[in-house]
């Protein structure tokens, strides 16, 4: 059984992506950084949190929940993703190969979307003093959104 990814240290996870091991590869590093994505996504609504608008901070509270939601499932991805690819490198060669490892891709994929969704729902409720935060948070959801996609249509 290897040990979690989520468990490592940023340190100990960059040293096995630079490693000759085939994992943890882009699927795994691609639910990492969505993850990252929507850390800085909560930070940025959070703060919203800080106001006297009632309504407002009902909104954020709803939608940082169903970020929390995609982000757990983010998380098991980071490991699931790899355990799919060493199971696919396990498998007898043939055109089904590699199936397990495109799924999970694809699951990274859609869990990408999901967030990118919520994210625009947020547009309006985060503080403007954290514009770049906001933003970023989506360039690097959206990054992992397109890793994912190639690994899943592209072939792995």
């Amino acid at each position: 059984m290897m040990e979690s990814y989520m468990d490592m240290s940023l340190n100990g996870f960059l040293s096995k992506i630079s490693s000759a091991e085939p994992v943890p590869g882009g699927g795994s590093v691609s639910a990492y950084v969505a993850l990252l994505g929507t850390a800085l996504l909560k930070k940025a609504l959070a703060f919203g949190l800080k106001t006297d608008d009632v309504s407002k901070s009902e909104q954020i509270t709803q939608l940082l929940s169903l970020i929390d939601g995609v982000q757990k499932e983010l998380i098991l991805m980071v490991d699931e993703d790899a355990i799919a690819f060493l199971e696919c490198l396990n498998a007898p060669k043939g055109s089904d190969r590699f199936k397990k490892a495109q799924e999970a891709a694809e699951r990274i994929y859609c869990l990408c979307q999901q967030v990118l969704k919520l994210h625009a729902k947020g547009l309006y409720l985060y503080r403007k003093s954290l514009k770049n935060d906001y933003e970023g948070a989506q360039r690097l959801i959206e990054s992992a959104c397109k890793i994912s996609w190639e690994n899943a249509h592209y072939g792995i």
